[in-house]
């Protein structure tokens, strides 16, 4: 899985909510932010928590009470305006959460495992590829936004000689670089060609095919540079 990461503002060092702390506040603010990144807040203890700052128990309730009266937290250690300083996310994040909620409701203070994400995660890729909805275009830079075009009739098969068009490839090339599009389009219509019945029948190509290059950059090994393709259309490369 990537690694999670959040956005950190400049003003964190001029704040003067944040300078007027000690420095071992401030990082144990930081530490906050890293908790709620990797969404374990919701999870963890109050005794965990403070394991994860290496602090007592007793500055635990200090650091709390604290970032609750300048408005950093809530009582249940959840990050103030975070996802208003965040940018949206197209993963099953917010689901994945949802699913650590209720863990922590029945009384299960551990940590979720890898395995539990990935299962949400396969679960939100299904979601996508049954819906039919067309998806939000970002002003002034299509690339970014999933593109629309390329989808069958609901329920069709692959086309026999299916390509991703100038849009989809934009996309491809912007959310997965250093992908060799025309070998995964290559392997796309072999494997899909060869499901038989309903597993070969989806409600759009177009869905499946950002999920597929997804799990394909997310595939090849950390630190490896895929070749780079030059740019064109139809059966060349990007």
């Amino acid at each position: 899985m990537a690694n999670p990461w959040f956005r950190m503002y400049a003003e964190f060092a001029t704040d003067a909510k944040v300078q007027m702390m000690s420095e071992a506040m401030q990082r144990r603010l930081l530490m906050v932010f890293c908790m709620r990144c990797s969404d374990v807040t919701v999870t963890l203890s109050d005794d965990e928590i403070a394991f994860h700052m290496r602090i007592t128990p007793e500055e635990l309730a200090e650091t709390k009470a604290l970032f609750v009266r300048k408005g950093f937290i809530d009582q249940s250690w959840n990050a103030l305006n975070w996802e208003k300083r965040q940018s949206p996310s197209d993963s099953s994040a917010a689901r994945t959460r949802t699913y650590r909620e209720r863990k922590r409701e029945k009384g299960v203070t551990s940590h979720v495992t890898e395995c539990d994400v990935l299962e949400e995660k396969r679960e939100e890729e299904k979601r996508e590829e049954k819906s039919s909805a067309s998806p939000e275009t970002e002003t002034g830079n299509p690339a970014s936004a999933a593109p629309v075009a390329s989808r069958s009739p609901t329920g069709s098969r692959l086309p026999a000689d299916w390509q991703p068009d100038d849009l989809l490839r934009a996309w491809t090339a912007q959310n997965c670089p250093g992908l060799n599009i025309s070998a995964e389009v290559e392997k796309f219509r072999d494997y899909w060609a060869a499901k038989a019945g309903k597993d070969g029948r989806k409600a759009d190509w177009t869905a499946t095919w950002r999920n597929w290059v997804r799990r394909s950059a997310e595939r090849a090994p950390m630190g490896t540079a895929l070749p780079l393709q030059a740019a064109g259309g139809g059966r060349k490369a990007l």
